[in-house]
């Protein structure tokens, strides 16, 4: 005997798990293009832009700060592990450094809106403002056990890569949003360049700095 229940039932091609991964995807979609855009995330403002209901919203997310948060972790996995990739390979360190570099403004070059999510002056979004700054300890954290694996000193190594970072985050910043800033004369390979030669001046620097055991 057939089952004609409604949870099984095929639609568009469809099956229920499909549909619902492609709805959970559009409000993921949704949101990202509303914070990239400057707005604030409302369900009746996603629903709109999807054309679904609150019910398939509440379906997926408990709220719209879950939403946010999820859209942000989606966009930055990617990223992270692109650099981990980069910083694990066995290379010498301005190599490792290149290349790390190169890779994250490749990734961000192709998937534009994971740049912004991560930079955008536009986002004013206080959950989103907390996890960049998560964002950032993390990429400082990879950027120091590189740099201080290579180099032993008695300047903190986490300080001085929490600084580098920050330069390094806020060229990307000016690079990503160049149509606002005007700053048309930086391209990828120039940002990865520039930040590549701004991480192995940290290096350089802790392999100069004198050794807590120097006199």
């Amino acid at each position: 005997m057939a089952d004609n229940s409604r949870a099984g039932r095929v639609y568009g091609g469809l099956s229920p798990a499909e549909r619902e991964a492609a709805r959970r995807q559009n409000l993921l979609d949704a949101a990202i293009d509303t914070l990239i855009a400057g707005e604030k995330l409302t369900v009746r403002g996603l629903c709109a832009r999807t054309g679904l209901t609150s019910r398939y919203f509440y379906e997926n997310f408990s709220s719209t700060d879950e939403l946010a948060e999820t859209a942000y972790d989606t966009c930055v996995a990617g990223i992270a592990e692109t650099v981990s990739l980069a910083f694990a390979t066995p290379h010498d360190l301005p190599v490792q450094i290149e290349r790390a570099m190169t890779a994250l403004v490749e990734t961000l070059e192709k998937d534009p809106r994971a740049g912004h999510i991560l930079f955008s002056y536009r986002i004013d979004n206080p959950l989103i403002s907390r996890k960049r700054q998560e964002s950032t300890a993390f990429f400082a954290r990879i950027t120091a056990a590189t740099a201080g694996a290579s180099v032993q000193s008695s300047v903190d190594v986490g300080h001085a890569a929490q600084f580098v970072v920050g330069g390094v985050t806020q060229l990307l910043s000016v690079w990503l949003n160049s149509d606002e800033t005007d700053s048309s004369e930086l391209d990828g390979p120039a940002v990865a360049g520039l930040a590549a030669t701004m991480i192995n001046a940290l290096a350089a620097q802790l392999s100069e700095a004198p050794t807590s055991s120097s006199s």
